[in-house]
């Protein structure tokens, strides 16, 4: 997924920011595009790890997440914080609700798939107090 990995024999910090426009599918946010922003803080041969931040919206609410990753040429590990706030009819999800939760993802080129599970801290009461969240999308790297 990232081109970064290619220029891998120069240290990390000659290297910007690696900006990832994308798109998914998945719960509670069901379609949905957004923007990741990859920050490498060790480069060793064709390894990368780095810190990724990631905002995204659609139709079932909006999400913002931040963690760690790491990859080794097209194949990529992650694992961050997220926190959903949901819209009126979110998959899976009670509407009009914050959850706050962890994921892992793993990077195949460009296709990105998650799993994880999320608390409701403020919201309804009722079901879906905790939630699988998940997805799979395709992020496109710019920026190297």
């Amino acid at each position: 997924m990232l081109s970064c990995v290619a220029a891998a024999q120069t240290p990390a910090h000659d290297h910007g920011p690696l900006f990832l426009p994308g798109v998914h599918y998945g719960a509670p946010l069901e379609i949905a595009g957004g923007l990741a922003v990859y920050f490498e803080t060790k480069v060793d041969g064709d390894f990368t790890s780095g810190l990724i931040v990631e905002g995204s919206g659609g139709q079932g609410g909006v999400r913002a997440s931040f963690g760690v990753a790491s990859f080794l040429e097209y194949m990529g590990l992650d694992a961050r914080a997220v926190v959903h706030r949901t819209a009126a009819h979110p998959r899976g999800a009670s509407a009009d609700s914050t959850y706050l939760g962890g994921e892992a993802g793993l990077t195949l080129a460009y296709v990105r798939a998650s799993l994880g599970v999320a608390q409701r801290i403020a919201g309804p009461d009722g079901e879906h107090g905790t939630i699988l969240t998940w997805t799979v999308g395709v992020h496109v790297p710019l920026g190297r």
